[in-house]
């Protein structure tokens, strides 16, 4: 949780990036300013690299940390018995496309592309893959490394032969979310259209249902994702990320587990039993 907001990195980690315009009582005031909902994007652009810097600091925290890890499996003599697997869930927003933060209602290439970094015993430095890999296959594809049988249920596909061997391999990379969702924990925030997204390795499709849009970009010409491509444009890569996006559609929806659905809104609905709204006491678990 270091880079996550609110930005309050380490005074060690803020002079490691040696970086004196920002300090622990001054983070104090950024992160009250670029929290304000009343100020538009022009005026929290004048603290944003300051901002930048204190996020910066807080991955740089995260690097300190992994090192310690490493040093230490080392020294206990277990770091070739270990896969290590390093990642995060979202990305940020610095006002890239008017935002802050990480809303779970858009997928920009700031919000969903992270980091993947694997290292396997045995396995020679492989050069980073151009292609978008999916966080649905990495499940499986650490259980295949590790050798260790891959469970039927998990949707994704293991991709260790070809990171293994340093092969190229086509994928593309599906996120969605929920339209206006502001908060994912609230169930009423849960239900509405859904927002898509299908990512190859130059082009990216992003589609909303309600109101319907269609944005295609050239993430080679237009990595910011600043301007979508005409309609006419591309219309065979057009057709083939809808043909995708179509198939996954239809899967997702003919593979639901109605049953896991059923007894998961079930647990939701007793814990708000259990503790009504404006209620402090304990939830049982």
């Amino acid at each position: 949780m270091d880079p996550h907001s609110p930005y309050y990195p380490k005074e060690r980690a803020l002079a490691l990036m040696g970086d004196a315009r920002v300090s622990p009582f001054r983070a104090r005031y950024l992160n009250s300013f670029w929290n304000r909902s009343d100020l538009g994007a022009g005026r929290l652009d004048r603290h944003r690299n300051d901002i930048v810097a204190l996020y910066d600091a807080g991955i740089r925290w995260v690097d300190v940390q992994m090192a310690r890890l490493v040093e230490g499996l080392r020294k206990s003599g277990r770091w070739n018995d270990c896969i290590v697997a390093l990642t995060a869930d979202h990305g940020e927003e610095f006002l890239d496309h008017g935002g802050r933060y990480h809303p779970p209602s858009r997928l920009m290439e700031e919000l969903i592309r992270v980091p993947l970094l694997l290292r396997v015993p045995g396995c020679a430095k492989i050069e980073a893959s151009k292609s978008p890999f999916s966080m649905l296959h990495l499940a499986p594809t650490l259980l295949d490394a590790a050798r260790v049988p891959i469970p039927a249920a998990l949707q994704g596909q293991s991709y260790w032969p070809q990171v293994r061997q340093g092969k190229k391999y086509d994928a593309v990379a599906i996120s969605e979310c929920v339209e206006g969702c502001t908060n994912p924990f609230r169930p009423q925030n849960r239900m509405g259209p859904r927002v898509l997204s299908v990512r190859e390795s130059r082009y990216k499709l992003l589609l909303q249902f309600d109101p319907p849009a269609e944005h295609l970009y050239d993430l080679e010409a237009d990595p910011g994702e600043q301007a979508p491509l005409d309609p006419g444009a591309q219309k065979p890569v057009r057709r083939r990320l809808l043909e995708i996006a179509h198939a996954h559609l239809q899967r997702s929806t003919s593979q639901r587990d109605w049953w896991s659905r059923a007894q998961t809104r079930l647990r939701e609905l007793q814990l708000e039993w259990k503790n009504p709204a404006g209620k402090s006491s304990p939830v049982a678990s």
